[in-house]
């Protein structure tokens, strides 16, 4: 890939400026995370956001069906594929998917660039909370089973709420419906404010939206919570600097 250095003063960037990898799992969420990274970049000019290669894989093993079914492990491929955005000229990677953060340690071991970890963006967005303060997490059936959050939670002090099976179901026909269409439907939308809404009954103090299926669901969470971190936005923000990109955030 060319390199390109700044022209003269109005056509310029920071020299010392990375380049962001996204290794794309899944299309709808990929684009989503785009939209949200190149929203947080004060641009005027083409030119002042950063470069970015963008791999989307459909074809990367199913994260939910190796840890369901047992299928193929994704971690290899993804390893393979944070190495040959290094080579293109990536400086840090991202992988916009939460389930596949449960397999972080294999994939992200001895990366040749750094690998933004987007469960810790998330987590470090609740700093700030009472020790002992209950987090609500829409995420997909893997994640609520192997409790990536909750063990994130807990080594910060805070705790999941849990969420009843009934309303789990609710967000993984959420999360399908996005993966077909890219948008969540009336019926089910209605039915994850119905389940926010108990959730702020019962006193939840933040909402992590932990699946990137499900970004359109940060609006209805700040109607239930006063925190709620979404987790493609998280990881935009965290990618951003790592590449030491100014965000407008």
């Amino acid at each position: 890939m060319p390199r390109i250095e700044p022209l003269n003063e109005v056509v310029s960037w920071p020299h010392d400026e990375g380049t962001l990898g996204i290794i794309g799992v899944a299309p709808w969420a990929t684009l989503s995370f785009l939209e949200i990274l190149y929203g947080l970049i004060p641009a005027q000019k083409d030119w002042h956001y950063p470069r970015v290669l963008v791999d989307v894989n459909t074809k990367l093993p199913s994260r939910g069906r190796y840890f369901e079914l047992g299928e193929r492990d994704p971690s290899p491929y993804i390893h393979e594929t944070i190495r040959e955005l290094a080579e293109q000229g990536a400086t840090a990677v991202a992988v916009p998917c939460n389930t596949a953060h449960l397999l972080y340690d294999s994939w992200a071991a001895d990366a040749p660039i750094p690998v933004v970890d987007i469960v810790a963006s998330v987590v470090d967005c609740f700093a700030d909370l009472e020790p002992g303060s209950q987090v609500t997490v829409l995420a997909s059936d893997s994640i609520r089973r192997h409790g990536l959050y909750s063990r994130a939670l807990c080594r910060q002090g805070l705790e999941e709420m849990p969420m009843q099976d009934a309303y789990q179901q609710v967000v993984a026909t959420a999360i399908s419906e996005v993966k077909q269409s890219g948008e969540i439907s009336v019926t089910t939308l209605e039915k994850i404010h119905a389940a926010l809404h108990e959730h702020q009954i019962r006193g939840t103090e933040g909402i992590i939206i932990g699946c990137t299926e499900l970004a359109a669901l940060q609006a209805a969470g700040l109607q239930y919570a006063p925190l709620v971190v979404e987790s493609n936005r998280a990881l935009a923000v965290a990618s951003l600097r790592a590449i030491g990109v100014s965000q407008g955030i």
